[in-house]
């Protein structure tokens, strides 16, 4: 979703991860909680990864007599030296997260790195 009178959009969940590069693993847990999921690597550096899921067919499903259906947002990085490196996230999270910033319009949608 943009606003294409001012020339801005709305920060994407790729955004909001791609902007954690250059920042510190002590810096991201303190901001976000403790990874559900981690794993050192043979060289030392470390995959950290958060995971959540939300409802995507309406709160009421059931009551509707259909099966309720699940999106799962999976973001995963890289972390080298204390320092996240390279990140990832998957095409189920939201496109606009809660708490995204307008941002240009012409900032691209970054891709994942790893």
């Amino acid at each position: 979703m943009s606003n294409l009178v001012s020339g801005q959009r709305y920060q994407t969940t790729s955004d909001i991860t791609a902007s954690w590069v250059g920042s510190s693993e002590d810096d991201l847990v303190l901001s976000w909680g403790s990874p559900q999921n981690s794993h050192v690597m043979n060289n030392g550096s470390k995959m950290i990864g958060y995971q959540y899921s939300w409802l995507t067919n309406g709160s009421h499903s059931q009551e509707w007599g259909y099966v309720p259906d699940y999106a799962l947002c999976e973001q995963r990085f890289l972390v080298e030296d204390g320092i996240i490196t390279r990140w990832y996230s998957s095409g189920d999270c939201p496109k606009r997260p809660k708490g995204a910033k307008l941002i240009p319009a012409s900032t691209p949608v970054p891709k994942p790195t790893l």
